[in-house]
């Protein structure tokens, strides 16, 4: 039975919406597992500001995996052909489906001329499916040695496969042997439906 607060509701009609998070700008996030490593895109977020980027980088991307450096630009940086003369980090994605991977610095006036110098510095002749470019000073390099990413201070194993033990997969294992799991799922789907 639901208490008087909820009862007292009234139902939303028609869709729900939220129009600022549509506005809301997408970032792509780059990381580093180890130092030698390239970067290599992780994944897109939406939010607000680069600082809400940032954060929302940190905590998704951060903290999924163990990484000692994460990237973050916005995603319209990419197809800005528009710019200065600086110092530009260029990302290859060398078949469809594959990450973008950082493959060094150019120095360019505009994100094609980056994209051109890229192709002459790092492509040569050899197949690739696309180029990102971004200049520097749009994209916020977060350092895991002075900017903490991943949380060191308390035990984050049970993020990753690692972190679980033979004993909790033993007992998985028990239960499939069991057909345990199987029984409670037909159980469930004869109440639900």
């Amino acid at each position: 039975m639901l208490s008087a607060a909820r009862t007292n509701v009234p139902e939303p009609t028609g869709e729900l919406s939220t129009t600022e998070v549509d506005n809301f700008p997408i970032w792509e996030i780059f990381t580093q597992k180890k130092t030698g490593d390239a970067h290599q895109h992780a994944g897109s977020l939406s939010a607000p500001d680069a600082t809400m980027a940032q954060h929302f980088a940190r905590e998704h991307y951060g903290q999924d995996q163990e990484c000692i450096s994460i990237w973050v630009v916005q995603r319209n940086t990419f197809v800005s052909d528009e710019g200065t003369q600086e110092t530009y980090e260029v990302f290859v994605q060398w078949k469809a489906g594959d990450r973008h991977e950082h493959v060094g610095e150019v120095e360019a006036g505009n994100g094609t001329e980056a994209k051109e110098s890229c192709i002459a510095q790092f492509v040569d002749e050899k197949p690739y499916y696309t180029i990102w470019t971004s200049p520097i000073s749009m994209l916020t390099k977060i350092d895991g040695s002075t900017d903490m990413i991943w949380r060191e201070t308390t035990d984050q194993g049970y993020r990753l496969p690692r972190g679980y033990s033979r004993v909790v997969r033993q007992k998985w294992d028990a239960l499939r042997a069991e057909k345990t799991v199987d029984t409670y799922q037909e159980e469930d789907l004869k109440e639900t439906f």
